[in-house]
Parts: C-alpha cells; structure tokens; sequence
C-alpha cells in the first residue's frame, strides 16, 4: 500500500515531538531530583537519554507506517567505507572553517557565542562515559533514526529530496543554532553516502569519526597545555588534510561522486510539501523552541 507523502510527514512529525520531549525532560527530571549528581551517574542519565529519544521515534514510526527497513543484513563494512569517511572528515572541516569565519562577522556585530566546552572530566571512567555519550552513542541512534527510517521513508518521493528533507530534520534535531551550516552540510554528506553504499555502517563510521575528534579536541583544549595542544591540534589537521585530499584525488580517478543523489533530475518533491503537514509543522516548531531555548541560554538573555 502506497503512503502518502503527507501522512509519512506527520509521522516523522511526531517523532519529532516524541524526540524533543525525551530529550528535554528526562535530563530535567534528573537535575530536580538530584540537583548535585556526580559526573557519572549524570552521564549515564544523558546517554539513556539520547537512546530512548532516538529509538522511540523509530518506535513510532515503524509501527504507524508498517515501515521496517533493512539496514544491516548482509550489508559489511567494506575497506572502501574508510576512504569515504577520509573525504567526508575533509568535507566538515571546511565547513567548520566557513562556520568559523561567519561566527567571527557576528562577533563584530555584537552577536557572541560562548565556546563548546565539556564538563570537567576528573577520572577516567568519567572519559569512558563521557566518550560513549558524545561519539559512539550519537553515531549509532542518530544514523539510525535519521538515516536509517526518516531518508529511507522519504525516498520514494526521490533521491535528492530525501537527503534534503533528512539533513533539514538531521539539523533541527541539534539544538546549537551556530552549528547550523556545519550540521546541515554533515546530513547531506551523510544521506548522500549512504544511499551511495546502501550500508548504514558507512555513515555510523564517519558519523563516529567525527564525533570523536570533536570530542578529543575539546579535551585537549581544555586539559593539555596550550602550546602541545595547539601542536597535536596541528597534527591532526594536517592528518584529516592530507588524507581528506588523498580520498578526493581516489574518487576521482575512480569516477565516484559522492554528492550525485543531489544532481538527481527525476522525480523528486519540494521540501515545502513538509509544512502541508500539520504534525509536522509542530514537530519542527517544537524543535525550534529548544533551539530558542538553547540559544536564549548561550547568549545570556
């Protein structure tokens, strides 16, 4: 049976809303009933947290279309899935970079962001924790949901539509409005490459890469002396260049096209079909009031 397109955007809708409501009320409830938590107990509450509001929008999904993909079966990791993630890792540091450069213009105009920064990291079970939480948790049930159920829900209505549609709720879902050029642009690369490879695992892996090195850089920033934080900051870079370039030299010479669901010329919708959802609408307004909460946050007003 054929799904409308605006009954699946109601469904994506509510999950939405079903994300946005675990995701803001759980770590809630937790800080009012224990408003001095250790460092552990909070990361364990966070990393429930953001597995229970990615698998119960799959949850919903799944049961209110009859939707059940196959995302896993029989589908390997191959060694050409690191050559991709060598690229994509390339691709999101320049888009970090322009990110960067716009956020410095909002500097002079009087717009600041505060800097992302960790919570102190004291032990290191706390590292562990904090690790899973940040990079390998988000790379799994993120890719899942977004990937894995929303682009695959989509992408009877075309190829580029689909990466598009998945990337905009991929953006939304994160609630740092000065990250949005960076985190749209990292959901294209990533639905792109996953309907190249048709593996889910392609995207967890560079998804996981990413998070990672986030992650690694905030610490050393942080922990490390700056002149041998700078140094390994620079070594690194010059690693994701250097090898960024490489993998883009090999697609290349292999005529591989990574960004080819974008210059998709058959049938697709346009994304303004997503506001003829009404569900929709409010999922995405829903997700909106956390970013506007988030930012009311960050610039202190």
């Amino acid at each position: 049976m054929k799904i409308p397109l605006k009954y699946r955007f109601n469904v994506i809708g509510g999950g939405l809303i079903i994300f946005v409501l675990i995701r803001m009320l759980l770590p809630q409830v937790y800080h009012s009933m224990y408003p001095a938590g250790n460092m552990v107990v909070q990361l364990l509450v966070y990393s429930v947290t953001l597995v229970l509001s990615c698998l119960a929008p799959i949850a919903f999904i799944e049961n209110m279309c009859h939707f059940h993909p196959v995302l896993f079966s029989g589908r390997k990791p191959q060694p050409v899935h690191g050559i991709y993630a060598a690229f994509g890792m390339l691709f999101f540091t320049v888009l970090s970079i322009v990110n960067s450069i716009l956020l410095i213009g909002l500097e002079k105009l009087g717009i600041v962001f505060p800097p992302n920064e960790l919570n102190p990291v004291n032990t290191a079970s706390e590292f562990v924790l904090y690790f899973i939480f940040a990079a390998v948790i988000p790379a799994v049930v993120e890719e899942l949901f977004v990937r894995g159920i929303v682009l695959n829900l989509l992408l009877p209505n075309g190829r580029k539509f689909a990466v598009l549609a998945s990337a905009l709720v991929f953006t939304v879902m994160h609630t740092q409005v000065q990250s949005f050029i960076p985190v749209f642009g990292a959901g294209v690369l990533l639905g792109c490459i996953y309907l190249h490879t048709d593996n889910i695992f392609s995207t967890m892996l560079l998804h996981f890469i990413n998070n990672a090195y986030s992650f690694i850089m905030l610490y050393m920033q942080q922990r490390v002396n700056g002149i041998s934080s700078m140094g390994f900051a620079s070594f690194v870079m010059m690693f994701i260049i250097v090898g960024g370039i490489s993998a883009a030299m090999w697609l290349k010479r292999n005529n591989t096209d990574l960004l080819r669901p974008l210059l998709d010329t058959g049938r697709n919708s346009k994304l303004s079909r997503m506001v003829a959802s009404p569900v929709m609408v409010l999922g995405l307004f829903s997700c909106l009031m956390a970013v506007g909460a988030q930012l009311y946050a960050d610039l202190a007003l």
